[in-house]
């Protein structure tokens, strides 16, 4: 979590965007610090998302802030009680500074607090 740009990496993740209503099947809100590494970060998403494809035979649909807010577009972020709770499930890429980060902390909230279940939350 967190308000930043990802610059060209978002550029071009925005480009993979793909639109779907709240509560789709198979949607999951990504938290993550942008203070943490983004190449560690990718690698242990992409390895989870072969894994949870494997498992439920689809890919899962990620919600990604650097792919689905533009840094222009700071004003979606005061919708994120609204993002959060519209994903089915809740993965944390707990890096170094992920618990220190309020924002991170914010999402987790929003999600739980919204009627998301602890069983559907995933840290990695």
């Amino acid at each position: 979590g967190g308000a930043g740009g990802a610059g060209g990496a978002g550029d071009a993740l925005r480009e993979r965007v793909v639109a779907a209503s709240l509560g789709a099947e198979s949607s999951v809100f990504v938290s993550h610090s942008w203070h943490d590494s983004r190449q560690g970060k990718w690698a242990v998403l992409k390895r989870w998302a072969e894994r949870d494809t494997a498992e439920r035979g689809t890919a899962p649909l990620l919600w990604l802030d650097a792919a689905c807010v533009a840094p222009e577009d700071a004003g979606a972020l005061e919708l994120l009680p609204l993002l959060v709770s519209g994903c089915q499930r809740f993965l944390i890429l707990a890096g170094p500074t992920y618990a220190n980060r309020l924002w991170c902390v914010v999402e987790l909230f929003c999600f739980l607090k919204n009627g998301g279940d602890i069983d559907r939350v995933t840290v990695l």
